[in-house]
């Protein structure tokens, strides 16, 4: 049965029970701090499992996207030895909201299995929570496993929990026996011949926080199966990695080798490589696609880490070269009917690949030169064994694998500190803990914010009387606010915008008989669950108090303003997919009443002809004065229709989708102008590079966009004023004059050189030197010389002497060194080597050609007790 079956089958089973189809989260899970990655199907139900959300429907059927990187058999330097596990796979999965429970999912499990996969009954067996007699009962009773086959086991493995609270409860795994050729009939989890096929969970409790299991008023189901496990196994192989999920990627990797790999291997080298490679070129294909790029932490670092160890099992296929990017046009090919967006963007993932993985070839080679510094520190000192510390630096700050360092120094006899190399990568771990903490500790700043909710009434008016549910000064909730004091106020409904999606929050203000105040912020409450708006004010008469009505007014002009940027910004998105193509993604924004900003997923930087495109493009959207609608529909429905989605933002059932015509649909709630004609004019004011994959746009329209061409036209003006010059003529005449100044400075710097050189007595320096083995070799030290200057006097040394100069200086705290020879004196010497070893005394590195080198180092504080080290290594190559 081939992957695209097995997909459709576990589909169709499931609608055909009534359960809705719901597309993939991101593997961005939405708005979860707790969360690197989507690494299960009910992730995106967990709202809905924590009665915080409802759908419409009680019954789910998804496959979804995940990632893990760590936990329960999923280390991550493991993956590619094992066949059944990986960093990126599908999860299949059935979901009941208080519909049906135990008995009701175990039969759908077995039916799907055994009817529609035609497992053979008598091949699986099943596991049960020790204490779950129910469950025991329905497999016994109702679908007919033999007792033997139903497994009791504890609550490591068949208790389920979605946190230290909160919903849980006992699962039921169901296991499929590959026979005795794997093993005995003692069942196991380290047993390889039982492999686990689904995993149904119950869960029908909820754990308090003394650890008291309370029963759910509506139990659930939630289940998953991993569709790469699945596809093996109905395909008949021993190994996930054999699938036609996989084995494409691993011929064509073969194939594209430059040593002959037979992608049927039986070299376990070669074997983990093609795996490894498989397994991560998906990983990178999407995340990429799902807008995630390399980076330095967060989940961009971790994207990182799967391109590194991909090219690092790429050495031992024998690529020497960056190859990962044509593999992943190959994941496009596998997967892209069941995924259209990694069609979408294959250009764009290719190019991300590519300039990662040649960064980090390069990254590399500047690591194999730190590694080989630290290498020949080890070999002076007696112990030999390169500090774990140093290991950690080489690995964090250049990517140069562990594995790839003890190797290397094995060939040396040279032991590494495995220990403090693992010390500080805990340290590490610890600090991104204490980082997560504090991150999910600042989602609950204020207290009881979470009981709080308040109405939105701002896309129809500016002004609403509204009652005052909270007020909170510090962080803390306050019975009363009064004159000049500043805090943060919680209304039970309020026009204020709070800022959201890039768009800054409203201002204004609001008063009643007795008060008056200012509001100078509107934000969204971080708290989970919590929809409260919290509008930041300054009291400037009067005292409130909960419960006090009030009439609150937004500042119109900052919101028109902000609603020009924020309707452009929608435009400018448009007009950069239409001109650059579908792989552009926002990946970050900020709409004020001043200007826009946009970040977009794109690898390159624009031409001046492309930006130019893009503007004219908005400016005559604007002028078309297309009308802007907006309207409630299913997320679904929106997505179908060709709505833009940003993929770290959450999503109910029902979403606001804005529309431009034709030209632009996207799910928006912010505030948006009537019509494309009011933005008036558009302005593209900066592009720039802000990481890498990621561009930024910053422009400015409406009345912004006007001051912005008057100011920069007043002072066009100003200086064809000063240099006397007509408009046609100003750009040739102001490059003329830059030319004159460069040139100028040229010869001013020649002439400086010059001077110096003259008041330089070579005759001196020539005469410090001395014959060894009959050639005139001159070392000396000269102060303050940069390694131009220096090479340049070397070379007059060398030149009037007819053999070799070895000059020394020192500037900025650091030492240069240059090594001059005679080309009389070449093959015999070679400058590279000995400028090498000079080097090594000081610190430093360097190179060059056999007639001329040059280094850098530590600066030579006393030169004449350094000398003799340097006669001494020169002596052993003049022989």
């Amino acid at each position: 049965m081939k992957n695209a079956e097995i997909r459709e089958t576990f589909y169709s089973y499931f609608i055909k029970h009534t359960h809705h189809k719901v597309l993939s989260a991101p593997l961005v899970p939405a708005k979860d701090p707790t969360l690197l990655f989507t690494n299960a199907g009910m992730n995106q139900f967990k709202g809905v499992f924590l009665r915080e959300e409802t759908r419409e429907y009680n019954r789910a059927v998804s496959i979804q996207k995940c990632m893990r990187i760590s936990g329960k058999h999923n280390d991550f330097d493991e993956v590619g030895k094992s066949d059944f596990h990986h960093t990126f796979f599908e999860m299949l999965g059935n979901f009941s909201f208080g519909d049906y429970f135990k008995e009701k999912a175990i039969e759908f499990g077995w039916e799907l299995l055994t009817e529609y996969y035609h497992f053979k009954p008598e091949r699986l067996w099943v596991t049960v929570f020790q204490e779950d007699d129910e469950a025991f009962r329905i497999w016994e009773e109702k679908i007919g496993v033999p007792a033997h086959k139903i497994m009791r086991m504890g609550e490591k493995d068949n208790f389920w929990q979605m946190g230290e609270t909160g919903p849980c409860g006992p699962c039921s795994e169901i296991h499929y026996d590959r026979g005795e050729a794997f093993g005995p009939e003692t069942f196991s989890d380290e047993n390889k011949r039982y492999i686990e096929v689904w995993n149904l969970v119950f869960m029908q409790y909820d754990k308090d926080e003394k650890g008291k299991l309370n029963p759910l008023p509506a139990p659930s189901i939630d289940t998953g199966m991993g569709m790469e496990r699945l596809t093996a196994l109905l395909q008949g192989v021993n190994s996930n990695y054999q699938t036609d999920l996989f084995r494409p990627l691993i011929e064509y990797t073969a194939e594209l080798a430059s040593a002959t790999i037979d992608p049927d291997t039986t070299d376990p080298t070669h074997r983990v490589a093609l795996n490894v490679v498989a397994d991560h070129i998906r990983a990178l294909c999407f995340l990429i696609s799902d807008g995630i790029l390399p980076a330095n932490d967060g989940r961009g670092y971790v994207l990182r880490r799967i391109l590194r160890r991909a090219a690092k099992h790429g050495k031992a296929l024998d690529f020497t070269s960056a190859f990962l990017h044509q593999v992943s046009s190959k994941v496009v090919e596998v997967m892209k009917d069941f995924y259209p967006e990694l069609e979408y963007n294959r250009d764009f993932i290719s190019e991300v690949i590519l300039a990662e993985e040649e960064r980090f070839n390069n990254t590399l080679l500047n690591g194999l030169k730190r590694f080989e510094e630290l290498l020949a520190r080890a070999l002076e000192q007696e112990e030999k064994i390169i500090p774990g510390s140093e290991l950690f630096k080489l690995s964090d700050t250049y990517g140069f694998p562990l594995d790839f360092a003890r190797d290397l120094a094995m060939e040396k006899d040279v032991g590494i500190d495995y220990q403090g190399f693992q010390a500080e990568l805990k340290q590490q771990r610890e600090r991104s803990r204490i980082s997560l903490a504090a991150k999910q500790k600042a989602t609950k700043a204020l207290e009881n914010i979470e009981t709080y909710a308040t109405a939105f009434t701002g896309y129809s008016s500016l002004e609403k009387d509204a009652v005052l549910l909270a007020i909170y000064i510090d962080g803390k909730e306050v019975p009363e606010i009064r004159e000049n004091q500043e805090g943060v106020l919680v209304f039970d409904k309020t026009p204020f915008y709070a800022e959201s999606g890039g768009q800054v929050g409203d201002t204004g203000v609001g008063k009643n008989d007795t008060a008056f105040f200012n509001i100078v912020d509107t934000r969204k409450a971080a708290a989970g669950g919590s929809g409260a708006s919290l509008h930041s004010v300054q009291v400037k008469k009067g005292t409130l108090r909960p419960g006090d009505e009030v009439s609150l007014t937004v500042d119109a002009g900052k919101r028109k303003n902000t609603a020009v940027h924020h309707s452009s910004t929608h435009l400018l998105h448009a007009a950069l997919r239409e001109v650059l193509g579908l792989h552009v993604k926002q990946a970050g924004s900020y709409v004020g009443p001043d200007k826009l900003r946009f970040d977009f997923t794109h690898f390159k930087p624009l031409t001046r002809e492309e930006l130019r495109e893009v503007e004219f493009i908005v400016n005559r959207k604007v002028r078309e004065n297309i009308s802007i609608k907006t309207e409630d529909v299913k997320y679904e429905e929106a997505i179908d229709r060709g709505a833009i989605a940003i993929f770290e933002e959450k999503y109910s059932d029902v979403v606001r989708m804005l529309s431009m015509g034709d030209f632009s649909k996207e799910l928006c709630g912010g505030t948006h102008l009537e019509a494309t004609g009011e933005i008036g004019f558009f302005k593209i004011t900066g592009e720039s590079s802000i990481s890498a994959g990621v561009r930024r746009i910053e422009a400015v329209a409406g009345d912004a966009g006007y001051a912005y061409v008057r100011e920069n036209l007043e002072r066009f003006n100003d200086i064809m004023s000063h240099f006397k010059q007509k408009q046609d003529h100003i750009v040739s005449y102001l490059v003329h004059l830059d030319r004159q100044l460069k040139e100028k400075e040229k010869q001013l710097k020649k002439k400086q050189k010059l001077e110096k050189s003259d008041r330089i007595d070579i005759s001196k320096i020539i005469s410090e030197g001395s014959e060894i083995n009959r050639v005139h070799t001159v070392a000396a030290f000269v102060d303050n010389m940069d390694r131009k200057q220096l090479s340049a006097l070397a070379d007059e040394v060398k030149h009037k002497t007819g053999g070799i100069a070895v000059l020394f200086s020192n500037l900025n705290g650091k030492s240069a060194i240059v090594v001059s020879i005679a080309k009389s004196l070449i093959p015999g010497l070679d400058a590279g080597e000995i400028v090498k070893e000079i080097a090594a005394r000081v610190k430093g590195s360097g190179g060059g050609r056999p007639d001329f080198a040059q280094a850098g180092g530590e600066p030579v504080k006393n030169f004449l007790k350094f000398k003799p080290q340097v006669v001494d290594i020169i002596t052993k190559h003049v022989q």
